[in-house]
C-alpha cells in the first residue's frame, strides 16, 4: 500500500539547506538531494505557516481552503484531499499540524498546532525557568518600543519564551512553584548539597547539571501528567542556582479521539514548545536543542508507527525549530540585514546549522526505517529574510484619512472606511461597506473611489533607504484581480497586498507609520513570497524521497518556474490513486517516475 509521510518544517529555507548540506553538515538530507527530487515552492500571501500548510495539505488555493487563522474549512464541502481520502477509506494522521486543517471523523488528529495568543487548552504549565538571579534576568531584558507581527494587539514575531521566575531561599535549599494556566499550583524544592536533589509531589529525584532529567509523574489539580527539569547552574554557596522546567501538557486534551492512547504509544509525553529560544545569546541553548530533537524524534516514531504498522496512508506534521532559529539568528548573519556584524555572524549561523542538524538526524531515521512503498516529503511553508523596516498599516491609513483610530490604535468602526481582520493574516484590507458590515459607513456608490484611494496610498508608501527611496508595498490588487494569486470568495479582502523585501508589520510606541526595526530579526509573513537575499529567500522548500520518486532531480524555479503550495497535495492524491477534479494543484510529474520508468 502506498503511503506518504509529510514531515513539514516551519520556515525551512532551500538556500540554507543546500549550503549546510554542501558543507557536509546534513548527510541524510544530502542523500535525499542525491537520491530524490527537490524544488522550491511559491507561498501564498501571507507567507506564513497557517495559510500555506493549509493548501499544501488540502490541494486547494486559499480562496477555497482558507477561512482564517484557526478556522477550518469543511472538507466534505470543498472536496479537498482529506475528503477524497475518506471516500476511498484511506486514513490520514495530522500530528502537531495547524488547527486550521480539520481532520474530521475519518482521520486522526493529535496536538493540533496552537497559533493563537491565548493559552493553549492542552497546556497545564508553561515551560519556565527559575533563578536566584531574578533581578538581573529581568533587568537585562530590553524593553521593546515596537511590537512586530499580526494581529497588532497580539504580535508574536519575536519568538520570546516564557518568563523567568524567582527561586526562594529556604533552610533546605531553594523553593519554586509551578503555576498553571487554570490556577493549578505545585511546589518544588531544590535541596542544597553537593549534587542537586529535587523534591516534588512527595518524591525526590537526583538531578545532573546540564542535562534534562527523566520524566516525573505528577498530579496537577487532579490531572495526572509528567514534567522534567534541567539544572543549568548549581552552586548554592554562591547563591548561583538556575533550573528549567519543561512544558506540561494535559494528556486527554491533546486529542479528541478515544483511540489516542492506542495510536500514540510513546514513553515520553508530547510537548509543543521548549523553554529557551534558539539563539547564541541564551545560556542554555543545549537544553533547547535536546528538547527540540526529542520532540522531533517523538514525531518520527509516531509517523513510523502509524504508516508502517497501522495502515495510515498519509501522516503530516510541522516541526518549528528551524523557523525559530531564523527569527533569532538570520538578522545577525545575513549581509542584507542592517544588524549584520561580520565578526559575530558565524555564531548565529552556527545555531541555525545546529537546528538543521537536529532535523537531519530525524530525517535519517525516517529514511532508514520506512518501507519501499513509502514516499517521504520534507517540506516547508516559506523561508525567511531579515527585517529592516517596521510598517504600521493603520497609522499609514490614518494619515490618508481612510481610518480613524481609537485609543488602542485600532480603527473606530463608526468612523473608519477601512479595516483589517485579525484572523486573515494582516495583508487583506476590507472596506467598511454599508449593508455588508454591521457598522458599515461606505456607500455602494463610494466603494470604488475608496478602493482607488487605498491603492494609490499603498503605492506611495515609501521610506529613504541609504539615499534611495523604497516602496514599503511590493504589490496591491483589488479582489477581482487577486484571483490570479488564489484569492476569491466571501472571506477574501477587498484589497490584497504584500510588503517589500525587508519590511515587516508592527506597531511602535512612537506612533510612526514606518521606521527602522529596533532589534535584529527575520520574517516572512508580511513580505512578498519572492523576497530574497544572497543568503536566504521566502520560498518554501520540498524534497521527495522513496518509492517512485525521480532520483537526483532538482527543479530550478528560475528556469522552469516554481511549483505552488497546492501542487504537493495533487501529487499525494496521484500517488494514492485519488481523483484530482476538486483540487487546484498540478501533479508534479517532473519529480516522480511514470509507470513505464518505474517498471
Amino acid at each position: 500500500m502506498k503511503k506518504v509521510i509529510l514531515f513539514g518544517v516551519d520556515g525551512l529555507s532551500m538556500p540554507l539547506l543546500q549550503r549546510y548540506a554542501g558543507e557536509g553538515a546534513l548527510p541524510h538530507i544530502a542523500q535525499m538531494l542525491r537520491q530524490g527530487a527537490a524544488t522550491e515552492l511559491l507561498p501564498f500571501i501571507s507567507a506564513w505557516g497557517d495559510i500555506n500548510f493549509v493548501p499544501f495539505l488540502s490541494g486547494q488555493a486559499v480562496g477555497t481552503s482558507w477561512t482564517g487563522q484557526g478556522m477550518a474549512q469543511d472538507n466534505a464541502r470543498t472536496g479537498n484531499l482529506l475528503a477524497q481520502m475518506s471516500k476511498k477509506d484511506l486514513r490520514a494522521a495530522l500530528v502537531h499540524f495547524p488547527e486550521t486543517v480539520s481532520a474530521g471523523n475519518a482521520h486522526f488528529s493529535y496536538a493540533p498546532y496552537w497559533g493563537r495568543s491565548e493559552a493553549w487548552p492542552a497546556e497545564i504549565f508553561k515551560p519556565m525557568g527559575y533563578t536566584t538571579h531574578y533581578a538581573a534576568r529581568t533587568a537585562d531584558k530590553q524593553v521593546k518600543m515596537q511590537k512586530l507581527g499580526w494581529p497588532p494587539n497580539g504580535a508574536l514575531a519575536y519568538h520570546d519564551k516564557g518568563a523567568w521566575q524567582p527561586l526562594t531561599k529556604t533552610t533546605e535549599g531553594y523553593q519554586f512553584t509551578l503555576r498553571g494556566n487554570q490556577g493549578e499550583t505545585l511546589d518544588a524544592t531544590l535541596i542544597s548539597g553537593t549534587q542537586p536533589v529535587l523534591r516534588i509531589a512527595d518524591g525526590t529525584l537526583e538531578l545532573k547539571p546540564q542535562c534534562w532529567s527523566d520524566w516525573i509523574n505528577i498530579d496537577a489539580a487532579g490531572t495526572p501528567c509528567r514534567v522534567r527539569f534541567y539544572v543549568g547552574a548549581f552552586d548554592p554557596q554562591k547563591e548561583d542556582v538556575e533550573i528549567l522546567q519543561s512544558q506540561v501538557t494535559h494528556p486527554e486534551r491533546l486529542s479528541a479521539s478515544p483511540q489516542a492512547d492506542a495510536l500514540v504509544s510513546a514513553s515520553a509525553p508530547f510537548y509543543s514548545k521548549w523553554v529557551v529560544k534558539a539563539s547564541p545569546e541564551e545560556a542554555y541553548l543545549p537544553a533547547t536543542l535536546q528538547e527540540a530533537e526529542e520532540q522531533s524524534l517523538w514525531l518520527v516514531d509516531n509517523a513510523l508507527e502509524l504508516t508502517q504498522r497501522q495502515n495510515y496512508s498519509l501522516w503530516a506534521t510541522v516541526h518549528r525549530l528551524v523557523d525559530e532559529s531564523h527569527h533569532n539568528c538570520l538578522g545577525q548573519c545575513d549581509p542584507a540585514s542592517p544588524f549584520y556584524d561580520p565578526t559575530q555572524a558565524a555564531r548565529y549561523d552556527d545555531v541555525m546549522r545546529q537546528c538543521y542538524q537536529v532535523l537531519d538526524r530525524s530525517i535519517g531515521k525516517l529514511m532508514q526505517e520506512m518501507d519501499d512503498e513509502t514516499v517521504l516529503m520534507l517540506a516547508s511553508d516559506h523561508g525567511a529574510v531579515p527585517n529592516s523596516y517596521m510598517c504600521d498599516i493603520y497609522r499609514y491609513l490614518e494619515k490618508h484619512q481612510l481610518v480613524v483610530l481609537n485609543e488602542d490604535g485600532l480603527p473606530d468602526m463608526a468612523k473608519s472606511q477601512l479595516y483589517l481582520k485579525d484572523e486573515r493574516g494582516g495583508l487583506e484590507i476590507f472596506v467598511n461597506l454599508a449593508g455588508r458590515e454591521a457598522s458599515g459607513i461606505v456607500s455602494e456608490q463610494d466603494y470604488e473611489a475608496v478602493c482607488a484611494r487605498t491603492l494609490l496610498a499603498l503605492g506611495n508608501w515609501q521610506v529613504e533607504d541609504n539615499g534611495v527611496m523604497r516602496n514599503a508595498v511590493s504589490l496591491a490588487l483589488l479582489k477581482d484581480d487577486a484571483v490570479g494569486i488564489g484569492f476569491w470568495g466571501d472571506c477574501a479582502g477587498d484589497i490584497v497586498f504584500a510588503y517589500n523585501t525587508g519590511f515587516v508589520w508592527g506597531v511602535s510606541q512612537g506612533k510612526e507609520d514606518i521606521c527602522p526595526v529596533e532589534v535584529p530579526g527575520a520574517n516572512h509573513g508580511p513580505q512578498k513570497p519572492t523576497a530574497a537575499t544572497t543568503l536566504s529567500n521566502n520560498y518554501g522548500a520540498l524534497l521527495m524521497y522513496g518509492a517512485g520518486v525521480r532520483q537526483g532531480y532538482y527543479r530550478d524555479r528560475k528556469t522552469l518556474g516554481p511549483h505552488t503550495m497546492t501542487d504537493p497535495a495533487a501529487t499525494i492524491a496521484h500517488l494514492l490513486g485519488l481523483p484530482l477534479a476538486t483540487l487546484d494543484g498540478r501533479v508534479m510529474h517532473d519529480m516522480i517516475l511514470s509507470p513505464n520508468e518505474g517498471a
